[in-house]
């Protein structure tokens, strides 16, 4: 699927962070001291941040988007519709973006819209976001994108407990003669191998049993019951690498954009190994592939957004920047936008 977006801008953009940082140290029942630098050296992660109990991912998009309103002193008359893209929503009844609708004091005359989605979900969000400004006569899309992905994890498990981190983004999205910006996406899915990033338990094709409690050995000695997040860490690795260079190839051919053109190139912080091997099919320089996984790890949806805040000095003056997001589903998408006329604030912490 691709793309085209005329006249339509990522007006500003905050992010949150949960103030507790988890370094590596705290995994040293996982990990030998020999095999934590082999993970350091090539995944890339060193700590991430995690919510308290009493945090929900609500609460750090929250935060988020109260900032934005705030610094870029948007009028909560203006805004027509509120998204909330996250996989770990406050409940499961009722959807989270019409709590957040009242928590931010909202009006009521509002289209409020949860989106499940993963690690290609920034770019997916800002798709539905771009076509809903589009659509409005006038007004603004506030598009939050939130996680809490250590509340889903086992701390026993070394395929998923050290790689993922919380936070979350705020994004206005509007309409109108914006800097005369033009973006392009494009989506692809597999849903065939979804099993490779899933929790098999909790919804209702396998409900809630006490045996999704029970906490499982596997063979690599991984403890976690069927309500913790599970990975194929080979099959996912091979897909990003089988699949995304290609497709962002295919997305600069069809924008009639050379691969020269893009000052930075954001992909979704999954891997800092798996980025470097992207960024070396693609033939592009390691200074355009911007990281900051060694800070978050990987914070799924939110890491591409965490990702401009950390470098909003040099976005700010950026004109052509790609994004990359994949990861479960299995999902992936890409877009190119303008960035130079964005408002990015400083990342907050609660």
């Amino acid at each position: 699927m691709f793309q085209e977006f005329h006249g339509v801008a990522i007006e500003a953009i905050s992010a949150c962070v949960p103030k507790r940082k988890i370094s590596n140290d705290f995994f040293e029942e996982l990990l030998s001291p020999k095999e934590l630098r082999v993970f350091e050296k090539t995944v890339g992660i060193f700590e991430r941040r995690w919510a308290d109990d009493s945090i929900t991912a609500s609460d750090l998009g929250y935060a988020a988007a109260l900032n934005l309103i705030r610094q870029n002193q948007v009028s909560k008359e203006e805004i027509e519709c509120l998204i909330f893209l996250s996989q770990t929503p406050d409940y499961k009844i009722p959807f989270t973006s019409n709590i957040l609708q009242d928590k931010l004091g909202l009006k009521k005359e509002i289209l409020c819209l949860d989106i499940n989605a993963g690690c290609a979900g920034f770019i997916q969000g800002l798709s539905t976001a771009f076509s809903f400004a589009k659509s409005l006569k006038k007004g603004k899309v506030l598009f939050i994108v939130a996680e809490t992905l250590s509340k889903i994890i086992s701390v026993k498990d070394r395929s998923t407990a050290m790689l993922f981190g919380d936070g979350a983004a705020a994004v206005i999205v509007s309409a109108g003669d914006l800097n005369n910006n033009t973006t392009f996406l494009n989506f692809f899915s597999d849903g065939h191998n979804a099993s490779a990033i899933e929790i098999p338990d909790g919804g209702y094709r396998n409900q809630i049993t006490a045996e999704s409690l029970n906490a499982i050995k596997d063979e690599n000695g991984n403890k976690k019951n069927k309500l913790n997040l599970t990975m194929n860490g080979p099959k996912v690795f091979d897909f990003t690498l089988r699949e995304i260079s290609i497709s962002i190839e295919e997305l600069l051919k069809k924008s009639n954009i050379e691969k020269n053109e893009i000052n930075y190139f954001l992909l979704h912080q999954s891997n800092q190994f798996i980025i470097k091997q992207i960024a070396s099919q693609l033939k592009v320089e390691k200074e355009k592939m911007l990281l900051n996984i060694n800070d978050f790890g990987n914070t799924s949806g939110v890491s591409i957004p965490l990702l401009i805040c950390s470098n909003k000095t040099i976005l700010n003056n950026s004109q052509n920047i790609l994004m990359s997001g994949y990861g479960s589903g299995l999902n992936w998408g890409n877009l190119i936008t303008n960035l130079s006329k964005t408002k990015i604030f400083d990342i907050i912490e609660i």
